[in-house]
């Protein structure tokens, strides 16, 4: 027997799931030392901001925004670093995404968590779609999310903490319908429309 769940967010085709190789190969990426990561993240973010110019321009919006300073830094680390692990995933299938496809992920994102708010049996979130789409790809995004909250200090702006996370879910979904197939094709060809 088969459940049927409801969701607003568009499963992810399975030639565009990243997976923990991708991830992997992006730690690796990093270096070890602060100068290393911060050359690494800020060279990846130019050419992020070139060959991604819409989504680069929402993410910079949705993290300068924030007046926490960690979750500034994890914001910028972790756009950075979602769009690495797509990059390595799929160097020559991900497409740019435009003002219509990140409209798209803004907006399924937000139907999807007003569906699961106005129904008090729904016992999973928005997060945990996206995760069931991009397992390893939360999965490195939830881990350093939990580290970032460790490490603050006194009581963490929990709204900054969301709002990023919130961000950086759009920026995954976006991605996630942004990879052709080896054949070429577009991951969800409804967005385009």
């Amino acid at each position: 027997m088969r459940f049927v769940q409801k969701a607003a967010l568009r499963p992810v085709p399975r030639h565009a799931v990243v997976d923990d190789v991708a991830i992997g190969a992006v730690e690796e990426q990093l270096g070890e030392g602060q100068d290393a990561l911060q050359v690494a993240l800020d060279e990846t973010y130019r050419e992020m901001d070139r060959k991604q110019p819409a989504l680069a321009q929402y993410l910079a919006e949705q993290v300068s925004g924030r007046s926490d300073d960690l979750a500034q830094s994890l914001g910028y680390f972790l756009v950075v670093t979602v769009y690495m692990a797509f990059r390595e995933a799929f160097p020559t299938r991900l497409s740019e995404v435009d003002e219509t496809q990140l409209a798209f992920a803004v907006d399924t994102l937000a139907a999807d968590e007003e569906l699961r708010a106005n129904d008090p049996a729904e016992t999973m979130e928005s997060d945990d779609v996206v995760a069931m789409g991009q397992p390893a790809v939360l999965n490195f995004v939830q881990h350093h999310l939990d580290e970032a909250l460790e490490q603050a200090e006194g009581k963490p702006d929990l709204e900054a903490f969301d709002h990023i996370y919130r961000a950086v879910l759009v920026e995954v979904i976006a991605f996630s319908h942004a990879v052709r197939s080896a054949e070429g094709a577009l991951g969800d060809p409804e967005i385009l429309a």
